[in-house]
């Protein structure tokens, strides 16, 4: 079976071939740094990463690009009101986002572009498109001619039709946000910027573009419009959204003040990794319900296969992938990211006790490789003093003859010298405190 992806420009899966024969460009619209990401901003790059992992799996070389929107309505709006340099405004949020996506597990992109960096090339964009009488200029900025583009409406038939911002002229209110071009003093439209950073990045046509379901339109409808104007070519090959996550039966979303962050789950000391289990449990593509009890349990489930993995690691000898579950793997990878049944695979082989300890933890460590829950970090050894591995052994004990002042005691005695015990499907299990 070929890997295959749901298209959204086509509304079907179809098989993922590139543009070049091993080498993937990958570009995932980025965060718009005025504020912190919630967990609903966070799922669409926890999606790219697992499409980045599987393509990896696959044997592709993927060239990721996400980028950083530093400048547009809101950006300014948080700057102004902060008393603060959008740099400085910007920088802040920039690092909240990429300190979230580490404490995901998600890998660092090849690039991450600041659309500030890009202005030049913006400006050129909106120049050739000017002179092909795609675009037009107005008391208020440059917009894009819609009726210039006659495959516009590609993605969403559009309820109405109406021309887009390019580039918007300088007013009072965009404080140090303009620059100079040829047919104006001011600052990008948001489509244009992304046009121009992939172009930069990736070049003309690139294999994927991904996404939250909330850009496809107008979003990405405008930055096909606008590069396939001046290219003669889609601007991607393939478009990948990832859908939202709701809570209490509507999004997750800032301008509903309904959003729970990373920060949140850390103090019900939950991990983050927890949150990117309980995505795996649902298709990108189907919207997902955030609850605390829902998140309790993935937590839980992530806990158990983090306690699998210790309990293997304590096997002998070097162990093998089970081609049967590796096989069954990749199948659900490969019908257009399922993991859901990805997981079904992993809970399958945890169940299976024909097969060895050694052989189970070479397959977890092997799906992980795309699950990213960092599971070989649970399955390293610890360096536990053997007096409190020998206090954990008289506790085990004391409890399988349901002595349970004993029990107490022992578990209070560890404590005292550094160590916490949890009792876990595969057995007792020992921390530092």
């Amino acid at each position: 079976m070929a890997l295959t992806f749901f298209n959204t420009l086509t509304r079907r899966k179809e098989v993922f071939k590139p543009l070049l024969p091993a080498a993937v460009s990958f570009y995932a619209c980025g965060p718009t740094v005025y504020d912190e990401p919630h967990l609903g901003n966070l799922r669409t790059f926890v999606t790219s990463d697992l499409v980045r992992r599987t393509l990896e799996r696959s044997g592709f070389s993927v060239r990721q690009v996400i980028n950083i929107t530093d400048v547009d309505d809101k950006t300014i709006a948080g700057a102004r009101a902060a008393g603060e340099t959008l740099l400085n405004f910007t920088a802040r949020y920039e690092t909240a986002f990429l300190d979230d996506l580490a404490a995901l597990n998600i890998r660092r992109p090849a690039a991450l572009p600041r659309a500030t960096e890009f202005i030049g090339q913006m400006i050129v964009l909106i120049e050739k498109l000017l002179a092909r009488g795609a675009a037009y200029a107005t008391e208020d900025g440059i917009y894009f001619k819609i009726a210039s583009f006659p495959g516009y409406g590609q993605f969403q038939t559009p309820d109405t039709e109406g021309d887009f911002a390019l580039w918007k002229f300088y007013k009072p209110d965009d404080g140090e946000a303009v620059w100079d071009a040829s047919f104006g003093r001011g600052r990008p439209g948001w489509h244009i910027e992304c046009s121009a950073m992939i172009a930069a990045a990736l070049g003309e046509q690139i294999d994927l573009h991904l996404g939250g379901t909330d850009l496809i339109f107008p979003h990405h409808e405008n930055e096909n419009a606008q590069s396939e104007t001046l290219t003669g070519k889609p601007l991607a090959r393939y478009w990948l959204h990832s859908a939202f996550v709701n809570i209490a039966d509507q999004k997750m979303a800032k301008s509903l003040g309904n959003v729970v962050r990373l920060a949140d789950l850390m103090t019900q000391e939950i991990s983050p990794l927890a949150y990117r289990y309980f995505l795996l449990t649902v298709h990108y593509r189907t919207w997902l319900n955030f609850t605390w009890e829902a998140l309790a349990a993935a937590a839980k489930a992530y806990a158990r296969l983090q306690n699998f993995a210790r309990d293997w690691a304590g096997a002998s000898g070097t162990g093998k992938i089970i081609a049967k579950y590796q096989h069954a793997f990749n199948r659900a990878l490969e019908d257009d990211l399922n993991l859901p049944q990805a997981l079904a695979t992993v809970w399958a082989m945890t169940k299976d006790n024909k097969e060895k300890r050694r052989d189970k933890l070479a397959t977890l460590l092997d799906f992980d490789r795309v699950l990213g829950l960092d599971l070989a970090a649970a399955a390293k050894p610890t360096d536990i003093p053997e007096a409190v591995r020998q206090l954990a052994a008289e506790r085990e004990i004391a409890r399988q003859k349901q002595d349970w002042p004993r029990a107490d005691a022992l578990r209070q005695e560890i404590q005292k010298v550094g160590y916490k015990i949890k009792d876990t499907e595969t057995g007792p299990l020992l921390e530092t405190i």
